[in-house]
């Protein structure tokens, strides 16, 4: 190996003392100690190195050695800050421009091979023919069994221009189909979903926040308008965020000219920012009356979304409180294909409230639900301290605490342990690309019959895996236990059927068809006529909500008294 540890250690300690004296620089007189204390750790940190290099028992690849040195380091500090990979940072950029080179399908692993979901319209993969359900058992004549979808992603993105060839296995066909495709700019979409649900009550959701997103919903809600729609429901759930620009945008186009949208704050004076409304003299859609569902899954650019809509009183808020994610992150290009991704400041909505909540990194790994883990409401409780108060623009109470609290608490419904089987072994999708296959005439009004019962039912009896995934859990498939979630397994077979034939776009509205929290939202914004009208139901539903809790708190049992416990006298 030709490495040299001296030469190495030299480059690193320059560049360390670089970024600490480009820190320092400026910095108060009182403030030189610490600088000598980084001194002599980083003196400490190049010795260890040289000797860990040069005497240990076994030699050391020494990139390995200082990325783990590099990852030590970033324990400390928050979960979101990263050293970023190519695959990592890659994605990250994907994320935030909505575009990338590919052929342009969704896949997910079904029976240990990366399988397309289905193909976007208008892209190289669609016009080549690929359907949903075909399974890609070769990339370039390499057998894809066992890998991960990121393996997949990972051989079929690429250059626009370039061609890569794929083997499909498709229902019906003995053999395996070959593809030669040619890579395209694969545009994707924030904003997937805009429709009409009824009584007038339009329906759009942000799945992210790109470089596009504004110029994609003021699309989407104009065609609406166009339809007839006289209130809006802003479906913000499980979106992740993205970029802080395009929150600022989207919220632009609600909001008055130079109202404030967030402002953050940091360590260092120049992370100390505020975010005015820079668009039009006033918002897009003054007196539309306007409904934003979020939950805990809700994060980021969504809650400063969420917060400055609440804040100003342009709408209400519904659902569960919000994920809580309020650091901003600064991406800092370190050398080729490196990139450290660090906190730097955290977010704050107009009426003061920190949107973010600390969270240790062993606890952000084990958030499996955050709708049940961190989606409780911040109502009063005798036996708590009470939330932070804040008031918006007219006044009305909002809480502190992290994330955003809703004005109108709604409980989503939750999948029981056999629907979760059920969707973990794709049975609903396995069972649509056969049926599809078969049935090249279904149309969109199609019914599930009790034949179509039956065959999934006996599809299902013979999946292996779907027994596995039911004994986790203590279930076995029964006829009985399959008939007690009949609804479900009808919604799962009619929204899948929906997906293979007629893309993503049908099978959502399917998906919707029990989702409580929407159907929540249209009751109560289709008996407001005026924003002004909305916000008073909300408030009204708000007060319900407060006695509703006080009561069951006070017909609490009360905890019997434990022998030892500090007692506390009232006077």
């Amino acid at each position: 190996m030709s490495f040299s540890p001296r030469k190495s250690l030299l480059i690193i300690s320059i560049a360390l003392l670089l970024s600490v004296g480009f820190v320092l620089g400026g910095q108060a007189a009182e403030k030189r100690a610490r600088n000598s204390e980084w001194m002599e750790s980083l003196e400490l940190f190049g010795k260890v190195y040289e000797k860990i290099t040069n005497h240990y028992v076994d030699e050391i690849d020494p990139n390995e050695l200082i990325d783990s040195a590099i990852d030590g380091m970033l324990s400390k500090l928050d979960p979101h800050s990263q050293l970023l990979t190519d695959e990592v940072y890659d994605d990250l950029m994907i994320s935030t421009t909505g575009e990338f080179g590919g052929l342009g399908i969704t896949i997910a692993v079904r029976d240990d091979y990366p399988t397309v979901v289905s193909p976007i319209e208008g892209t190289p993969a669609f016009r080549m023919g690929i359907q949903g359900g075909d399974q890609i058992v070769e990339i370039e004549g390499e057998s894809t069994k066992g890998w991960k979808s990121q393996d997949a992603v990972a051989k079929l993105r690429g250059p626009k221009g370039s061609e890569v060839t794929i083997g499909i296995r498709r229902v019906g066909e003995e053999r395996v189909l070959p593809f030669t495709i040619v890579r395209d700019i694969i545009h994707v979409e924030s904003v997937p979903y805009a429709f009409m649900l009824k009584d007038g009550v339009g329906y759009v959701r942000i799945a992210n926040f790109a470089r596009t997103t504004a110029d994609e919903l003021k699309e989407k809600i104009t065609a609406l308008q166009g339809q007839g729609m006289q209130s809006l429901i802003l479906d913000l759930r499980w979106n992740p965020g993205g970029l802080l620009q395009a929150a600022k945008e989207v919220s632009e186009l609600f909001l008055d000219k130079g109202q404030l949208i967030v402002y953050t704050k940091g360590r260092l004076s120049q992370q100390n920012m505020s975010y005015y409304a820079s668009g039009e003299d006033k918002a897009r859609w003054p007196t539309l009356p306007l409904l934003v569902l979020v939950n805990g899954s809700s994060a980021s650019a969504s809650e400063i979304l969420a917060g400055a809509i609440q804040d100003h009183d342009v709408g209400v808020i519904l659902g569960t409180t919000s994920y809580g994610k309020g650091s901003v992150q600064t991406v800092f290009e370190l050398a080729p294909n490196k990139a450290l991704k660090l906190t730097t400041a955290k977010y704050y909505t107009p009426s003061g409230r920190s949107i973010h909540k600390d969270r240790t990194r062993k606890e952000e790994e084990t958030v499996e639900n955050p709708d049940e883990s961190s989606a409780k409401p911040k109502t009063p409780n005798p036996e708590q301290p009470s939330p932070e108060v804040f008031h918006t623009d007219m006044g009305r109470e909002v809480y502190g605490g992290g994330g955003i609290t809703p004005d109108v608490d709604v409980k989503p419904n939750l999948l029981n342990d056999f629907d979760v089987a059920l969707e973990r072994d794709q049975t609903f999708f396995v069972y649509a690309t056969e049926f599809a296959a078969k049935n090249p005439n279904v149309t969109t009004d199609l019914q599930v019959s009790s034949k179509l019962v039956d065959d999934f039912y006996a599809l299902a009896s013979g999946r292996p895996k779907l027994g596995e995934f039911l004994k986790e859990v203590d279930l076995k498939l029964s006829r009985e236990l399959y008939d007690q979630n009949g609804d479900y397994v009808k919604e799962g077979i009619r929204r899948e059927i929906m997906r293979r034939v007629f893309g993503p776009t049908q099978a959502y509205r399917v998906s919707i068809d029990k989702d409580n929290q929407i159907w929540e939202a249209v009751d109560l914004i289709s008996r407001a006529k005026t924003r002004e009208g909305l916000l008073k139901l909300a408030e009204a539903e708000r007060q319900k909500q407060l006695a509703k809790a006080a009561d069951a708190t006070a017909a609490a049992p009360m905890a019997p008294a434990v022998k030892g416990a500090p007692t506390v006298k009232k006077d």
